[in-house]
């Protein structure tokens, strides 16, 4: 029999500005922990903006990146590095998925199920030569998508989408500008909005909820 994965994501780590993050309802803490779920969204300042790395909990040791992205092993955080916001915050209550970029879809998913024993669940053709593979691990879907248009090279970490408890709040709070009004998700019953670039992110974010 194949072994089982038991390896999830711990922790993401962002770069750019807190404050902006901040003023859309993602705060963080004076070490730039945010917990969303039962995964960490750390912010490195330091960093340019984008997503750049992650860590996961059941991983080798040894293994420091999967098809060119850069990994660790998770570490369990303490309850000190929490902090709780006092103005508008989001309602987050997890991490939906992962997306991972990639010009080679099958070779990115071997590299992935090789280091977490997470296997491939399915391919979703999205139409005009893009391709959608499907891991999880532990609560979060893992998306790894490959496009015609995507330069040769390694995989790397594109973005992701946060679970919150009601969408629409977000939405009319935030207002159009900044969050793109809510709309059907691919997912059954769910609705989903994305966060626009003048949000100054720097990573691709959406939001999704209960219909």
């Amino acid at each position: 029999m194949p072994e089982l994965s038991s390896a999830r994501i711990g922790e993401l780590v962002i770069g750019g500005s807190r404050a902006n993050w901040a003023s859309v309802g993602i705060t963080f803490s004076e070490s730039g922990v945010c917990l969303a779920g039962d995964v960490v969204i750390r912010c490195d300042e330091s960093l340019p903006p984008g997503l750049h790395r992650w860590s996961l909990f059941g991983l080798d040791s040894q293994i420091t990146e999967i098809d060119g992205i850069e990994t660790a092993v998770a570490k369990e955080i303490s309850e000190s590095e929490v902090h709780t916001s006092e103005t508008f915050s989001l309602q987050i209550l997890g991490v939906d998925h992962v997306v991972i970029n990639t010009p080679d879809l099958e070779r990115t998913s071997r590299a992935l199920e090789a280091a977490t024993h997470a296997p491939l669940k399915r391919i979703r053709d999205a139409g005009n030569g893009m391709r959608q593979g499907f891991h999880r691990l532990g609560s979060v879907i893992v998306e790894i998508v490959s496009a015609p248009t995507m330069e040769s090279g390694k995989a790397s970490l594109w973005g992701f989408v946060l679970n919150v408890s009601d969408v629409h709040e977000a939405a009319r709070f935030l207002g159009p500008d900044v969050l793109s009004p809510p709309k059907t998700a691919v997912q059954k019953n769910r609705l989903i909005s994305t966060f626009r670039s003048a949000a100054g992110l720097g990573v691709p974010i959406a939001l999704m909820s209960d219909c």
